[in-house]
């Protein structure tokens, strides 16, 4: 088990690019911008951000039902002086009191933070005498590398056969963390009869923490309202007013937005309320990153 667990190899899940996400930001020299949010960030033009700010751009969002609590902890280790850490958070996963509980407990994001950094949770299950659920996680991923290990070698694919992280991870993905290809159109959206409720202040302490770290380590965090669509906006308005309210109030970072900058009509989505598709995103990274020029 443990010659399989150390030696090289893809582990084929989505969520497995974390682990390819996590060298790139070991890796991308700084001055640094790194986005933290999910899906619905993974469309951005980060090349463009970097020509026009001349940072590394880092996108390591990949799905709002990793929590983006748990998401900061794991990219903690990794912060340097002078990094600006760009944050935005959909809105079901504050608004939407299911899916917020959700994020915090589903098994799949525990597993592939597991992946991403063991050397930060093997200590963790050890001293709380979790041996049992670190075997089993253990387990489980030497099973999903030898899957993909005998694909590959079934269908001759031997130049990625020592390759880690996401099989194919190049492909699907640019040296930046963005989606290489758009999301499909398809319509109904997605996750359109969206039911929200009040924000929580409770829910969005550990944005102040981190905003309190990163302080220390002499990097700037920054908050960014998420587009979304102008029906489901007008539909949900007093929720997202009051999470506005209370992010002025309370967030220690600095907002560089309000919601309705990014109330966009369904035209510009793809498949789901949260994903834009080429022409939405040809309007969301140019806006972004005049507020971004603003804020720094």
């Amino acid at each position: 088990l443990l010659i399989i667990w150390y030696a090289p190899g893809t582990v084929p899940h989505d969520l497995a690019a974390l682990v390819n996400k996590k060298e790139m930001l070991k890796s991308k020299p700084s001055p640094r911008i790194i986005f933290v949010g999910g899906s619905s960030v993974l469309s951005l033009n980060s090349p463009l951000i970097e020509k026009e700010l001349g940072y590394s751009v880092i996108n390591m969002s990949l799905w709002g039902g990793l929590a983006t609590k748990k998401h900061l902890a794991e990219i903690r280790p990794f912060v340097r002086p002078g990094d600006v850490i760009v944050i935005t958070m959909e809105y079901g996963t504050l608004l939407d009191n299911k899916y917020y509980q959700y994020t915090l407990t589903n098994e799949e994001g525990k597993k592939y933070f597991f992946l991403m950094s063991p050397e930060r949770h093997i200590p963790i299950y050890c001293g709380q005498g979790k041996y049992f659920d670190l075997i089993k996680i253990i387990h489980e991923m030497c099973q999903m590398k030898v899957k993909s290990f005998i694909r590959n070698m079934a269908t001759f694919n031997f130049t990625h056969l020592f390759d880690v992280g996401f099989p194919n991870y190049h492909e699907e993905f640019n040296a930046n963390g963005d989606r290489a290809h758009p999301y499909m159109i398809f319509r109904p959206l997605a996750g359109e009869k969206t039911s929200f409720n009040y924000p929580d202040s409770k829910n969005i302490v550990f944005l102040n923490e981190f905003c309190d770290y990163a302080a220390q380590k002499n990097a700037r965090v920054l908050f960014y309202f998420s587009h979304f669509p102008e029906k489901q906006y007008d539909e949900n308005i007093r929720f997202i007013d009051a999470y506005y309210d209370l992010m002025k109030r309370s967030f220690r970072g600095k907002l560089i937005n309000k919601p309705a900058d990014f109330k966009y009509p369904e035209n510009y989505f793809g498949d789901t309320i949260y994903h834009l598709n080429a022409t939405g995103e040809a309007i969301r990274t140019p806006q972004l990153i005049k507020m971004l020029k603003r804020a720094l």
